[in-house]
């Protein structure tokens, strides 16, 4: 049960220490949304996890059930917006709370997390993920924002655009960089 996902990721993380394919991030999520459920079954989990919320979002074509976590880091965003950001810093692009975790998480169960932990090989992973989840929108994670979606790239950047609600109804950004 556990122990067979655990021995699957290991054998699939050591043979790609880069997340780089869709594909790949799309079995890596699926198989660690088992390990968390296993781990619920058990009581060794937090239900409203970050990696359960994105592992969730690879498989739906949108996001409506927004866990307490991601209602945060949504508000984050949306504090720190207007109809641009208030200081210019985009990180939030790159899920540095969901990196945190996912490479915790891997850890904790003694997976190899070293694409958590180097810069490069944790925007070539995001570019995978965005692809996966480039118009899977996140619908109504606040009061102000009403969808935040990926744009897929094709693997030439990171990009996102947020759609307002509320007293900002009607106005949209489009935020990204280049890899």
């Amino acid at each position: 049960m556990k122990t067979q996902i655990v021995k699957k990721l290991v054998k699939f993380l050591n043979e790609r220490p880069q997340i780089k394919e869709e594909f790949e991030v799309v079995y890596l999520m699926v198989e660690l949304r088992k390990l968390l459920d296993r781990e619920r079954e058990q009581n060794q989990s937090n239900s409203d996890s970050l990696v359960r919320f994105h592992a969730d979002w690879v498989l739906h074509t949108d996001k409506r059930h927004i866990t307490t976590p991601m209602r945060e880091i949504m508000k984050k965003i949306d504090d720190s917006i207007d109809i641009y950001p208030k200081d210019g810093n985009i990180d939030f692009l790159l899920l540095p709370e969901f990196r945190m975790e996912l490479a915790q998480l891997l850890k904790d169960n003694s997976l190899p997390n070293d694409f958590c932990k180097k810069d490069d090989d944790w925007l070539n992973f995001m570019g995978a993920l965005t692809q996966v989840l480039a118009d899977q929108p996140i619908i109504n994670p606040t009061d102000n924002i009403a969808e935040f979606r990926y744009v897929d790239m094709s693997k030439k950047g990171i990009m996102a655009t947020i759609d307002f609600r509320g007293a900002k109804a009607g106005r949209s950004i489009t935020l990204g960089f280049g890899l």
